[in-house]
């Protein structure tokens, strides 16, 4: 499979892309750091919290932004932020609030280069590839997640955490230089622009705004939770569980991307979000390391299919002026996600268990792809006939 297919800029993407979120993956090692510093768990809960709020405050503003400015252009911009703040991590050695304005900016930063790099990606990548193409471009966020554990512990050992911010800033600097050898892609639609909100509450899009929140809190119950699963029930580990669950994810995008373009979303979306919800059942159940392993497997082989398809169908339902708004509110879900649905799973954990905890989770990730699966069905019928602007062009 030549990556040339998906569009000439697509290697060089795919790479800067890489680039980019390497650093974020080393970044899970910060709330070490935090610790270091004096910080309790409650107050780095607290500003991780904060951190998602500020950037859903300012996910109107960035979606604009993203519709009015070349991608390259947000890109290049806020490329140079985001090292110029991983760099000034250094001098930020004590809790306080210059470490709060330096992370709060760190998080708003990464969150528009994910989304403007993404939004670039859909832009690039020729219509009738873009899931597949998506689905590759998406290994760029799960290959980071199993280097990144591993590699900022022996930097960390080796040079402490000044030598993880600057590992993370240089690797940042890498991927700025790559994309300043992309093309600025003009990106004009037949339909005239109109606000982020206009995005939001587009009709044909709530199902999928739906059906992706209930995605994201299946992502959040498990990110989240999983280490303390693993350390109350005393099965595997959580390297063994992310290894599992990164592979087969990994695995599904390279070898089911190329189905995707060619069979319909809908069914295979209502499949596969019934997947992690039945992934969720069987990590309830787990009581051994098999089982855990398992239940990393299915969530991890469902993650590999919603995300690119979810990613998909929200470019071809949105006017291509509004892209960037709708990418926005794709990505903001997770944020939201990680405020209300993480919580919650956690005070049933707290007045339960977790058999309680992820078995709701579960059953609500279950229920909730048929909702979907017949809510969008009915719009469909009772709507005028969609057409992608692109099959117009």
């Amino acid at each position: 499979m030549s990556a040339h297919r998906f569009g000439p800029n697509f290697p060089r993407l795919l790479t800067a892309a890489l680039l980019q979120e390497i650093p974020f993956a080393l970044m899970i090692h910060f709330p070490g750091h935090l610790s270091d510093l004096g910080a309790t768990e409650a107050l780095i809960g607290v500003l991780y919290a904060a951190s998602a709020a500020v950037s859903l405050l300012l996910r109107p503003l960035m979606g604009r932004v993203l519709d009015l400015v070349h991608r390259r252009t947000v890109l290049l911009v806020g490329g140079l932020i985001n090292v110029a703040v991983i760099f000034s991590l250094i001098t930020a050695d004590i809790w306080g609030p210059y470490l709060w304005v330096l992370f709060l900016a760190w998080r708003t930063v990464q969150i528009t280069l994910f989304t403007a790099m993404l939004t670039y990606g859909a832009d690039s990548i020729p219509a009738e590839r873009r899931t597949q193409g998506l689905a590759i471009f998406g290994l760029s966020g799960l290959i980071p997640i199993a280097i990144g554990g591993y590699v900022g512990d022996v930097v960390i050992d080796t040079f402490g955490f000044d030598g993880l911010f600057v590992l993370a800033g240089a690797i940042a600097f890498v991927s700025w230089l790559i994309v300043r050898t992309l093309p600025v892609l003009p990106v004009r639609g037949r339909q005239p622009r109109r606000s982020f909100w206009a995005a939001l509450v587009q009709k044909n899009m709530l199902p999928l705004w739906f059906v992706a929140l209930l995605f994201a809190v299946g992502i959040e119950s498990l990110f989240t939770f999983t280490r303390t699963y693993v350390d109350e029930r005393q099965i595997g580990t959580t390297g063994a569980f992310f290894a599992a669950y990164g592979i087969a994810a990994a695995l599904t995008r390279i070898a089911g991307g190329k189905f995707y373009d060619r069979v319909p979303h809908r069914p295979l979306l209502v499949g596969s979000i019934v997947a992690y919800g039945t992934g969720l059942g069987i990590m309830a159940l787990a009581g051994s390391e098999i089982s855990l392993v398992l239940a990393a497997v299915v969530t991890g082989t469902a993650h590999g299919a919603v995300f690119p398809l979810l990613s998909s169908e929200v470019v071809n339902r949105a006017r291509i002026s509004e892209r960037g708004s709708a990418m926005t509110v794709f990505t903001s879900l997770f944020d939201i996600a990680l405020l209300l649905g993480a919580p919650a799973v956690g005070f049933l954990i707290v007045g339960f268990d977790y058999l309680v905890a992820f078995m709701a989770a579960g059953v609500t990730l279950i229920i909730g792809a048929v909702v979907y699966g017949m809510w969008d069905r009915w719009m469909v019928k009772t709507s005028t006939p969609f057409v992608s602007e692109e099959s117009l062009e």
